[in-house]
């Protein structure tokens, strides 16, 4: 969020404004780098799933070199 403040002996402040637009939940972090760029992880909708390959006993296959 953004807002315009304006100096003086009269405090004031504008009106509050989205910088991003995304959907946080109340768990979501970010991080601001050296540069001032911001990491923030996003919620991505799900799409068509993808194949997980789960390979077990996979120590056995180091040996057989």
């Amino acid at each position: 969020m953004a807002l315009q403040i304006r100096g003086g002996p009269n405090f004031d402040r504008g009106a509050p404004k989205a910088l991003f637009d995304m959907r946080l939940n109340a768990e979501a972090w970010f991080d601001v780098s050296k540069d001032g760029r911001f990491l923030i992880p996003m919620l991505v909708e799900q799409g068509a799933s993808a194949p997980m390959n789960v390979v077990v006993n996979w120590t056995a296959a180091l040996n057989k070199r």
